[in-house]
């Protein structure tokens, strides 16, 4: 869509002059509900939404609302509508945002998805349910066991809903907590990854898209409650806006035996599983090491 398209009916708030769309309504919404909506004007750990994201993009551009719209065109007052929650911008101003910020694809992707109503992730319960009961991803999984490549089956969110052997030994101590995110930033994973800073970014600016996609579920809303408690994800979460969605087969991960402590690279590939995308497929493939010295981390 052109983020031109019906600009200039947007560069001032909706008047009387001017019949408003559904989309330009104000959200009604009790004070209480208004109250508890307004984003915390900090880069506090939170589950993404529209409001908040629009506000830490723009405090992250070190731009106030007045040369924001030097930027996009949206009025000041207008602007800080959208940031608190009392309206939905329409497709034709979310573009104009997205080009006037001059946000990356994947960020762009991101408010788009924060536009639009939470999908609906079913809880871990269930989907292990499912996966345990797929006689044939099951068999897979051990499959791949027999020719040496580390499998898991993982909701959005990275819980581990099944895996092989050489997964959870790759992976020590995953079984307290069968997630991936929370695996990661617990000490052990230090010892693990050579490029443990690089992978926690990476996590954390994952983290940050499914939130806001899943923004409704159970596993969003335990996943921040526990990973806000750590002064890595605080440190990573506050650093920038990025958000990543999946993962260059090019872009390995290097790692170190729990066991025998050699260097190995790992190819990583993500499949979907199901349709819904609420089951994903984690396959890593062994490789000569090739990152950079243990000692560079």
């Amino acid at each position: 869509m052109n983020p031109e398209t019906n600009r200039l009916a947007y560069l001032s708030p909706p008047h009387h002059g001017r019949q408003q769309t559904p989309e330009e309504l104000p959200v009604n919404r009790s004070p209480l509900h208004r109250a508890r909506d307004r984003p915390k004007y900090s880069p506090q750990q939170h589950i993404p939404t529209l409001p908040t994201t629009l506000r830490m993009i723009r405090d992250h551009l070190e731009l106030t609302r007045i040369t924001a719209y030097e930027r996009h065109g949206i009025s000041a007052s207008y602007l800080s509508q959208l940031e608190r929650g009392e309206r939905i911008p329409s497709i034709e101003v979310l573009e104009t945002i997205i080009a006037g910020y001059r946000l990356n694809p994947m960020q762009a992707r991101h408010l788009r998805e924060l536009r639009l109503p939470a999908e609906v992730l079913a809880p871990v319960d269930k989907l292990r349910q499912y996966v345990s009961s797929n006689v044939g991803l099951i068999n897979h999984i051990q499959d791949l066991e027999e020719r040496g490549v580390l499998a898991a089956a993982v909701d959005p969110m990275w819980n581990v809903l099944a895996c092989n052997e050489s997964f959870r030994s790759a992976l020590p101590g995953l079984d307290e907590t069968d997630s991936i995110p929370r695996w990661l930033f617990n000490p052990i994973a230090q010892t693990v990854l050579v490029e443990w800073h690089r992978e926690a970014a990476h996590s954390v600016a994952t983290i940050k898209a499914v939130l806001g996609r899943y923004r409704g579920s159970q596993q969003a809303h335990d996943l921040i409650r526990h990973l806000r408690r750590n002064k890595d994800f605080q440190r990573l979460w506050a650093r920038g806006i990025d958000v990543a969605y999946g993962r260059d087969t090019n872009d390995l991960i290097h790692g170190r035996d729990p066991v025998t402590h050699k260097l190995a690279s790992y190819r990583l590939s993500i499949a979907d599983v199901t349709q819904s995308q609420n089951i994903l497929l984690i396959t890593a493939i062994r490789k000569p090491y090739s990152g950079p010295h243990p000692t560079d981390r």
